[in-house]
């Protein structure tokens, strides 16, 4: 007995450095001089890239200054929505940042930074449609689509009773939708307001499917409790010293004012 009690604190000793050594994955970033970072750059004004094939947006802008602060470079990495949170999972990347919406099924898999956005979800539909207001897409006969792998395909065929048509991007129910072949979209509000500016034969049909609020994923691991922190301080901070409202307004064209929902 004495002999196993021994070898269980010899054991014990043994393992005490690989946990007060274990590198954590900010210390990683940094080390490396990278923070790497999964996006889906199909969703303006939030992340896409512009006429020269640069990354841009409100995210990017953010992610950006996050780096600046954080004393490393990104790497993006652009891929199809439903293959970010997998990408995370297998640590091909350090985080996500994109227009991701805060879900408790989300978080049973990830987890999120403090809110960094807070909109809303609407419904797109063609200027020349009757629909008048959001809840309108509840009719049978109404085609509804939405991005692979969102809330708004959960929202759909969970609360609405419906099977939505399903889109790997924004730009395959973009046509869809213009050319008649499905007869509305579910998204986010700053997706719709944009899409509206620059195509006249949209509309956003009226009231509010929900409020939402967009954070910044991670794994569910210690090693990443940092990087979490991290990020928290990196939001509450810009926000502190105008940073952040000098983000928000570029791409939204409104001031930015603290929100008791989320601030």
């Amino acid at each position: 007995m004495k002999r196993i009690i021994s070898l269980v604190a010899i054991l014990s000793i043994i393992m005490i450095p690989v946990f007060l050594f274990a590198v954590t994955t900010l210390e990683e970033i940094v080390k490396r001089g990278k923070i790497i970072v999964a996006t889906d750059m199909t969703a303006v004004p939030m992340q896409y890239r512009d006429s020269s094939g640069k990354p841009t947006g409100f995210t990017i802008e953010l992610m950006e200054l996050a780096a600046k602060y954080m004393g490393v470079q990104i790497e993006w990495q652009d891929m199809a929505w439903e293959s970010l949170i997998p990408s995370l999972l297998t640590k091909k990347v350090d985080m996500i940042a994109a227009n991701m919406s805060m879900t408790l099924t989300r978080l049973k898999t990830i987890r999120f930074s403090e809110p960094f956005f807070l909109t809303g979800i609407r419904v797109l539909a063609r200027k020349d449609s009757k629909m008048t207001y959001w809840k309108d897409i509840a009719d049978p006969s109404v085609k509804i689509g939405a991005t692979m792998g969102s809330v708004h395909a959960d929202y759909i065929e969970k609360q609405l009773k419906k099977k939505p048509f399903l889109y790997e991007n924004l730009a395959e129910w973009l046509n869809d939708l213009k050319t008649g072949r499905i007869d509305a979209v579910m998204d986010d509000e700053m997706l719709c307001i944009e899409l509206v500016k620059n195509n006249p034969e949209l509309k956003i049909l009226e009231g509010y499917v929900r409020p939402d609020t967009y954070g910044l994923a991670f794994r569910q691991d210690q090693e990443s409790d940092s990087l979490v922190n991290w990020f928290n301080w990196f939001i509450r901070w810009v926000k502190l010293t105008g940073e952040y409202g000098e983000i928000y307004k570029k791409y939204t064209g409104m001031d930015w004012t603290p929100s008791p929902i989320i601030d």
